[in-house]
């Protein structure tokens, strides 16, 4: 919000300096991209391979250390990793009224699209994340259309 009281949108603010549009992938993606029993394994494939001049995947080295080092050194190198220093206590503090609550791979992810302006959403087959980040920045689709939640 602005001393002047209007809301900035820095996407739009920023939108000259920003040369593409980054996804994040949430730890099950890389995992089912990985399994070859998983029947998602070729839409996982799919989305890590999805890098353009405009479009790039990303994770962080929160869900790279929650993966394991296996799926690690098999990784595509054009996946981008983002570092996420010190998760707020306004976030960690964050709990649902649900059995699960979110993970610090979890909270990496919400850290780093609201750090970083060029990420467009978090990519997930994890139905919880919905109740993990919080209200209003979720947006969930029913098809695999780069956005927060997949169904």
């Amino acid at each position: 919000m602005c001393a002047c009281g209007k809301l900035l949108n820095y996407r739009h603010y920023l939108h000259e300096k920003i040369a593409y549009d980054a996804y994040l992938v949430d730890a099950n993606i890389l995992i089912y991209a990985f399994e070859s029993r998983s029947a998602r394994r070729k839409y996982c494939q799919a989305i890590l391979t999805l890098n353009t001049q405009s479009i790039s995947i990303a994770t962080t080295r929160q869900i790279i250390e929650e993966v394991g080092s296996i799926i690690e050194k098999n990784l595509p190198e054009t996946l981008l990793i983002y570092t996420v220093g010190k998760i707020p206590n306004d976030l960690t503090e964050i709990k649902t009224n649900f059995f699960k609550q979110p993970s610090i791979a979890d909270l990496s992810l919400v850290q780093a699209a609201y750090e970083h302006p060029e990420i467009r959403g978090i990519i997930t087959y994890d139905k919880d994340f919905a109740r993990i980040a919080t209200a209003g920045l979720v947006e969930r689709k029913s098809s695999i259309n780069l956005s927060f939640a997949l169904e």
